[in-house]
């Protein structure tokens, strides 16, 4: 963790003056649980369940003109959860943004495209605001289908693609939308709400004709909340802002330097719903070296989520494994995949795929039996923020 220490120092004074006064911290934590790291491990994890039983208003401290706006989550694991977002939380997104959109060279001259996907309240927001903040100008496409990508890209100077890695690289398959992507103006994308693997980051890019960079946020903070350098080598943090602690998911405590764990998201200014020690069932690591980028900011690696993998004799298996795997072996549709008694059923809207080396690559990472099975495209959920991985008794 980057200057714990410093984390806490600001953590007691923004306890001071009252940021933890509301309902649903006030019985949570006690100043002297801020004195040092030790103290402030036995505050319990914030979890999504207790959002769930709260009312955003019970969540906040944020009286009547501080309120920006009340957004929601996607609602993929679950009902939707609310969030207060204050005048304060819009200024400090906006700071955060021109720290990582302004590395990345978006400027006023820019037009984006944010390809929304529906039901994201929180993202298709928060990608309008980046373009604003830079002075930047943007497009909105609420359906993003292929057809009204290649409508928006053909009729408006977009520069800059702000969408899900899964509606990126739909027009790839199409010849017609990926010869007017290659020719659009489009000269990056700035991609979230879903992992990007090594494989569909180089489909992108090549259908695009254009780098990719992978934004990180949620519903609970913003996005984005950390964003890949041209380096594309991790994700910076402002840890200034907030304070990640990286834990086992059995024991709970911290895991050595470097090593993979649960995402625990303390955030340390006076945000409209302040997350203390929020338990995200994301797996990170965080970088120790240096980026050759030369920022100073510290960094992490997104593995997937506890929800989305299959657990294996004390490992796990993401899905961006896999889709490298078939990736790797000729696939361009999306995929599930189902682990049952007898092994691990993946399905695969390909007909290309090398089945053979699919196979053979997909028992060596999952130590399974595997059957793949080809089914018609368009079949598959292509939402990229949901599960990939599930279990036989949950079908």
């Amino acid at each position: 963790m980057a200057d714990t220490a410093q984390a806490l120092a600001t953590l007691r004074t923004l306890y001071d003056s009252g940021v933890f006064s509301s309902s649903f911290y006030r019985d949570r934590v006690t100043r002297e649980q801020l004195e040092n790291y030790a103290h402030f491990q036995t505050i319990p994890f914030t979890r999504k369940e207790d959002i769930r039983a709260t009312s955003a208003w019970e969540r906040t401290v944020a009286g009547p003109g501080e309120v920006y706006g009340v957004f929601s989550s996607s609602g993929t694991t679950g009902d939707k959860t609310f969030y207060v977002y204050s005048m304060l939380d819009k200024r400090v997104h906006e700071d955060v943004v021109h720290t990582y959109l302004g590395t990345l060279g978006v400027n006023a001259t820019d037009i984006g495209a944010v390809l929304a996907p529906v039901g994201t309240d929180v993202m298709s927001h928060t990608m309008m605001w980046e373009f604003t903040t830079m002075g930047a100008g943007y497009v909105n496409c609420p359906e993003p289908t292929v057809e009204n990508i290649v409508h928006t890209i053909e009729r408006v100077p977009v520069t800059i693609i702000a969408t899900r890695p899964s509606i990126a690289s739909s027009v790839a398959a199409n010849p017609v939308a990926r010869q007017v992507a290659r020719n659009s103006s489009v000269r990056m994308l700035a991609l979230g709400g879903g992992f990007l693997s090594r494989t569909r980051r180089a489909l992108i890019e090549d259908a695009w004709d254009a780098p990719c960079y992978n934004l990180f946020g949620m519903s609970e903070v913003f996005g984005p909340m950390a964003a890949e350098c041209p380096q594309k080598s991790g994700l910076h943090y402002r840890d200034d802002l907030l304070l990640i602690e990286v834990v086992d998911p059995v024991t709970c405590q911290p895991v050595e330097p470097g090593m993979t764990g649960v995402a625990v998201y303390t955030t340390l200014w006076a945000k409209g719903f302040p997350l203390l020690r929020y338990w995200t069932r994301d797996l990170v690591r965080i970088v120790p070296d240096p980026c050759a980028c030369g920022s100073p900011l510290p960094r992490f690696k997104f593995a997937g989520r506890l929800d989305d993998c299959f657990r294996l004799d004390g490992r796990y298996v993401f899905p961006e494994q896999i889709e490298d795997i078939l990736y790797d072996a000729g696939a361009r549709g999306e995929f599930q995949a189902l682990r049952g008694k007898r092994g691990v059923i993946v399905s695969v809207e390909d007909t290309k795929l090398d089945l053979a080396t699919a196979r053979e690559r997909l028992e060596e990472l999952i130590e399974l039996p595997v059957r793949i099975k080809i089914v018609a495209g368009d079949t598959l959920p292509h939402d990229g923020h949901g599960r990939r991985l599930h279990e036989e008794q949950e079908a």
